[in-house]
């Protein structure tokens, strides 16, 4: 499975590593607000940096793992299940419970495949 990784930071760089590392998976690109960020992750994973609209855009990519700011989860989801790409995003899809409503609507109307990351969720000592 071919990734394409939105957000460069702390957690980005988790997923990015995780995604690399396994052997049926790849990071295909990197797509961050800070080129540097996005170039290191890009260069750490084997991945090129391009922007969102690029890695959405892209047959070679599969899904997305949006790594990105909070504030910016809910519009990223949409777009990307409007391009048929599966969706790993970092909780939460947004602080305010319409907005989520609104952007799992969207996810069911075009049948996207979504995950929200919960750590700890199924953590027996958390």
């Amino acid at each position: 499975m071919r990734f394409g990784i939105i957000g460069a930071g702390r957690i980005g760089k988790i997923h990015g590593g995780n995604v690399a590392a396994r052997p049926d998976s790849e990071v295909a690109f990197v797509a961050d607000a800070d080129p540097a960020a996005g170039a290191a992750l890009a260069k750490a994973t084997g991945g090129k940096v391009a922007e969102v609209d690029a890695i959405l855009a892209s047959k070679d990519v599969d899904a997305v793992a949006i790594c990105s700011p909070t504030d910016t989860h809910a519009d990223l989801i949409e777009r990307a299940a409007r391009a048929s790409k599966a969706i790993f995003c970092e909780k939460p899809i947004d602080l305010d419970v319409e907005r989520v409503r609104a952007c799992l609507d969207v996810v069911k109307q075009t049948g996207a495949t979504l995950m929200v990351g919960f750590n700890r969720r199924f953590d027996p000592n958390f």
